[in-house]
């Protein structure tokens, strides 16, 4: 893989690599003063799994300008949604780390698996950003 050299590629990549922290992050809640909201996460799952709409012009975009093909990231990111192994975002992680990045792992998917099955058409999304897709 291409290791970015400019401050514009390692911007970029910063980006996208913060998408992809942004899955494994626990979620704000009453027990969790995590940073990532609900909407923060589901954002990071449409920007990298959509095959079509804004989220994937915009990961396209920024993968291009890295010389990656969104295309191909997305695609290796829904089989790691479907089932396959997850990277982890750390070099070498602690066995307690692969843990915990096992068990948000099973979490994302499970996310995933809900944001992605088809919706009723009539009810209204839960959330601005299915209003955001349901628009598009």
């Amino acid at each position: 893989m291409h290791r970015p050299s400019s401050p514009e590629e390692r911007l970029v990549t910063a980006i996208i690599m913060q998408a992809y922290r942004d899955l494994f992050t626990p979620v704000r809640d009453a027990a969790s003063p995590s940073i990532v909201t609900q909407l923060d996460q589901d954002q990071a799952i449409y920007f990298l799994t959509d095959t079509h709409g804004r989220f994937a012009r915009h990961r396209n975009s920024l993968c291009s300008l890295i010389g990656w093909d969104g295309d191909v990231l997305a695609e290796r990111i829904r089989a790691m949604m479907d089932g396959d192994d997850f990277t982890h975002p750390n070099g070498e992680p602690s066995p307690d780390s692969l843990k915990r990045h096992a068990d948000a792992a099973e979490r994302v998917r499970a996310r995933y698996r809900h944001l992605k099955k088809p919706r009723d058409k009539g009810k209204t999304p839960a959330s601005p950003v299915g209003n955001l897709i349901a628009a598009e």
